[in-house]
């Protein structure tokens, strides 16, 4: 018997709509526990997991950046109360952002998420399909970031536009510049790939001063091996952002 169904308590399930992928999770005591083995659902297999589970749950909190999905499980979901939290929740006080209606809420979220974890300002790499790199300061106010090619996609660039080329494993060479062709492309893309980010880390830096920096994702393991700075893997960060929210406008 699953943890989930030997509890008899009602969760509060918590979505996280991406760009591919939907994630799920529920607090168990001071955890988070995924709903998926994988972490990851499509749109159609969430609703039917959560038809089959629906009397565990007393409300489902949803959010995301893919306004389809998010119209089709709440044209779906009649079982279980729904609540979606968009970017106009965020108190406007805590967002120095021009565009914040085109604001991604995840990107919100997660830094909210990893503020409260913290008494310093923050920088968080959230290393999705897309990567980004956001700023909030100790105050909880959002600065901005940066949104880039997720590293997954930045490898496959040339083997889909340049096939020929040799493939290449994901070390950096120990010699600069490159000696041979597999050497050359290690260093063109996972090099080329640890410096910009480095060098984004160190603009931040420069910018702001100190910061206590956060990784989240499902390629944050793989950042975080990649680069060379202290930081705190924290693979829940949009939920417990989601969380807090939630907890400061009801």
């Amino acid at each position: 018997m699953s943890n989930i169904d030997s509890d008899q308590s009602k969760k509060i399930l918590y979505l996280d709509v991406g760009n591919s992928s939907i994630k799920g999770a529920f607090r168990q005591g001071l955890h988070w526990e995924t709903i998926h083995p994988k972490g990851e659902f499509t749109a159609s297999d969430l609703l039917k997991w959560i038809d089959d589970h629906s009397e565990k749950f007393s409300e489902i909190i949803v959010s995301g950046v893919r306004k389809d999905v998010l119209d089709a499980i709440k044209m779906n979901m009649s079982k279980v109360p729904l609540r979606e939290v968009t970017i106009k929740d965020v108190p406007r006080n805590l967002l120095d952002y021009e565009t914040i209606n085109s604001l991604g809420i995840d990107r919100f979220l997660a830094c909210y998420g990893a503020t409260d974890q913290t008494s310093r300002s923050v920088v968080v790499i959230d290393a999705g399909t897309a990567i980004t790199i956001d700023y909030m300061d100790q105050d909880d106010l959002y600065q901005g970031g940066v949104i880039a090619p997720g590293f997954s996609h930045f490898m496959d660039i040339l083997p889909d536009k340049a096939p020929a080329l040799p493939g290449i494993d994901l070390d950096i060479p120990k010699i600069w510049p490159g000696k041979s062709t597999i050497d050359s492309l290690k260093w063109g893309q996972t090099g080329f790939y640890k410096m910009a980010l480095e060098k984004m880390l160190t603009k931040y830096e420069e910018e702001f001063g100190h910061y206590e920096l956060f990784i989240t994702g499902g390629n944050g393991s793989l950042i975080e091996a990649l680069i060379d700075r202290e930081a705190k893997l924290r693979p829940f960060l949009v939920f417990d952002g989601m969380e807090r929210l939630v907890k400061a406008i009801s």
